[in-house]
């Protein structure tokens, strides 16, 4: 082929294409840029990609396949041009590598940092280099229209087709940074590519190490082949530059690989995880990250979704290989700048569950791993603590394992141990936490009560005296505000006084509401439903809220999910003295088929809480519960007194009185005889109260013989 009937070198795109998808998307984002071309180098089976960094100008090159004059100008410069379809997907490089490149859009990356692009290429098919340079001011202007309503952009051309030798004469003149004769030297005179970005639009130059730490997080994967090395400032990324130094690795070399059936289709996974000694590195490099053809899909921090368990991810590195993912043939799952995942694709959110499940078999083999190498440390120290705080057997080993599966900062600083132990042994036999809480229950006894100051005060307890796993008393005292409350306005407490109470404390409803919040932005969807017309409303709902939008209208209605609003439950309350009638189920039913509108796949259930003298209002549909205020307090009760059962079980002879003591005085007479009637049906708590029954008699008669010689 001569000159004459080579294809013109133009830039083809789409009007604004670059401004949005190389302007925006990686605008200011070095390492996003870099590993787009990293990608592009193991997509033309490069073997050594290297990355200079300088202050001014940048320099990505690799020793891949190149592109020739025509590769160059019908895919390359044809922005948008899909590197994978539906008959190519499944097929691999000569080095058996899937592509990393979908959209055809990461060639615009480096217009993100820079205003200059220079590619230089020579192709492994003819030997022959292609000089190109691209100015984003002049690609921005506007642009000449062709036909099919492509735009044109000429870029400049420093040499098209020639030999490698000839690209010798031309240096001295056009190389400025000498990266050209740098690349041709690395290259061995074969072939690759070069791209150098110029007039640089980042204001901080690029930390060698900080890079090697982000190019190792979203290159996991293919870093660990033998095929496929980078180089940074002439410094080859390893895995111990890249990725963090693991004091646990599941498995220990590799990878497990797994087959999970997704929608009948067996797809195949592989992951391993690693937990390092000292979190003092960035807290979105932690978690899990999942891989597709070699490349980041699903950016860190992630965790499958997985709520309490911070303090343990936040020292995990994990990686999850699953090609599929960009395989899919409906959709494309995965984000442009491949930093995130659709989850709820049907396929993707099957994966997501499995995910879950996953991280917390990993964190449980990994606390695992921390109690068999802490166990024998901690309890010594446990036993070497003074007298006042000495504690049984069965109690040393819990806070044993407490203690064990706490951050592993516990493990590093001794001092910190030591005071964690001690604290951690004091809360347990409750000896700090007495008097706060007794002195907090008595504030919220002797007020009209604030569930939010309460909750608060209790988050700081929480943080600052008690250690999560061992704030027993503080749930206690929680829930027996939250019982002694509801059993209160269960009498006569009005329809925003009692949703109130729900929305705060949601357990109430039942154990299983644990996870449960309220939602309050459902609540707000549902006033502007009504404002709109598309949600029938009753009463003055629709009067009162056009009048004043941001009234609490509708009081008598609450809506509880969880996290991720696949479980709904849509509650209409009314007051003790109004009894239920049918029209209330009614309201509850047009709220209920409202939410199972805008959320097909969820799980709604819906509730109608009131008096309902002679059960006058039933419903035989699984989906609508009926429940009385009696019935509430009695559910509700049930699963405290479960909760102080297994608070009372196993305690030793030197403990036992002060505790339940404690737990009396809290929970009041109506509290004792419901644990009396428990103690009956249960040898070993009837065993204990009759102790504590005896000692609490002779300490009241001390009391009262103290007081009659005071008053003789």
């Amino acid at each position: 082929m001569n000159s004459k009937q080579k294809t013109k070198l133009e830039l083809k795109y789409s009007h604004n294409i670059i401004e949005h998808l190389g302007l925006k998307l990686y605008q200011n984002k070095p390492t996003n840029v870099l590993a787009e071309l990293i990608s592009n180098s193991w997509d033309a089976d490069a073997e050594k990609v290297w990355i200079d960094l300088n202050d001014n100008y940048l320099a990505v090159y690799d020793n891949g396949l190149g592109m020739t004059h025509e590769e160059l100008a019908n895919n390359y410069l044809v922005i948008g041009k899909k590197k994978r379809s539906e008959n190519n997907i499944d097929e691999e490089t000569s080095k058996g590598r899937k592509m990393m490149g979908r959209k055809g859009i990461g060639k615009l990356a480096p217009f993100g940092i820079a205003s200059k692009v220079s590619l230089i290429t020579v192709s492994a098919l003819d030997k022959k280099c292609c000089w190109l340079e691209i100015n984003l001011s002049e690609l921005l202007q506007n642009p000449q229209q062709n036909t099919d309503s492509h735009s044109i952009y000429e870029p400049k051309i420093i040499a098209e087709s020639i030999p490698i030798s000839e690209m010798l004469s031309i240096l001295h003149q056009h190389d400025t940074h000498g990266y050209v004769k740098k690349f041709i030297d690395d290259i061995e005179n074969s072939h690759g590519t070069l791209i150098i970005m110029d007039n640089l639009s980042i204001k901080r130059s690029i930390p060698p190490s900080t890079l090697m730490e982000s190019i190792g997080q979203r290159f996991t994967v293919t870093l660990l082949r033998d095929d496929f090395t980078v180089y940074i400032n002439d410094k080859k990324v390893t895995e111990n530059e890249a990725l963090p130094h693991f004091v646990v690795r599941y498995p220990e070399q590799g990878s497990t690989e797994e087959i999970i059936n997704i929608n009948n289709k067996d797809r195949v996974v592989r992951y391993w995880v690693g937990f390092i000694d000292k979190a003092d590195w960035p807290q979105d490099q932690a978690g899990v990250g999942v891989y597709a053809h070699g490349k980041i899909a699903q950016d860190r921090p992630f965790v499958f979704g997985l709520k309490g368990r911070e303090i343990t991810t936040r020292y995990m590195y994990g990686v999850i290989e699953a090609d599929w993912l960009d395989e899919l043939e409906n959709e494309d799952i995965i984000s442009t700048d491949r930093t995130s995942i659709n989850w709820n694709n049907n396929d993707a959110a099957l994966m997501y569950e499995w995910g879950a499940g996953l991280v917390a078999k990993w964190i449980k083999d990994y606390r695992k791993y921390q109690e068999k190498n802490n166990k024998g440390k901690i309890d010594l120290k446990i036993r070497e603590l003074p007298s006042e705080l000495r504690v049984t057997e069965t109690e040393r080993e819990a806070i044993t394992k407490m203690v064990c599966n706490m951050s592993p900062k516990i493990y590093r600083d001794e001092q910190l141990q030591n005071e964690v132990i001690h604290n951690l042994t004091s809360a347990w036999t409750h000896r700090p936490t007495r008097n706060i809480i007794q002195s907090l229950w008595d504030k919220i006894k002797n007020s009209e009560g604030n569930e939010t100051e309460f909750l608060d005060i209790l988050k700081k307890i929480h943080k600052h005296l008690v250690p999560e796993s061992l704030s027993l008393s503080v749930t206690v005292a929680q829930k027996i505000y939250a019982l002694t409350r509801l059993y209160e306005l269960s009498k006569n407490g009005t329809e925003p006084q009692l949703q109130a109470l729900l929305e705060s404390f949601p357990w109430i409803l039942g154990s299983d509401k644990g996870k449960m919040y309220a939602n309050i932005s459902l609540k707000n969807l549902a006033k502007q439903a009504s404002l709109d017309r598309t949600l029938p409303s009753h009463g003055g709902t629709e009067g009162e809220l056009a009048i004043q939008p941001d009234s609490d209208t509708r009081p008598d209605f609450s809506f509880f999910s969880n996290d991720n609003e696949t479980i709904l439950d849509v509650v209409e309350l009314k007051s003790p003295l109004i009894p239920l009638q049918y029209k209330h189920l009614s309201q509850l039913q047009t709220y209920f088929n409202w939410l199972r509108e805008i959320y097909p796949d969820a799980k709604v259930t819906g509730y109608l809480i009131g008096e309902n003298p002679g059960n006058a209002v039933r419903t035989n549909d699984p989906d609508y519960k009926i429940i009385t205020w009696d019935l509430l307090c009695k559910e509700s009760r049930k699963d405290y007194l479960e909760l102080l059962a297994s608070m009372l079980h196993g305690v030793s002879e030197y403990y036992e009185d002060a505790r339940i003591q404690d737990v009396i005085a809290y929970g009041g007479d109506s509290a004792k005889e419901l644990l009396m009637r428990m103690a009956n049906a249960d040898s070993v708590l009837k065993d204990i109260f009759d102790r504590t029954e005896r000692k609490i008699n002779e300490k009241t008669k001390k009391k009262v013989v103290k007081k009659d010689l005071e008053d003789r």
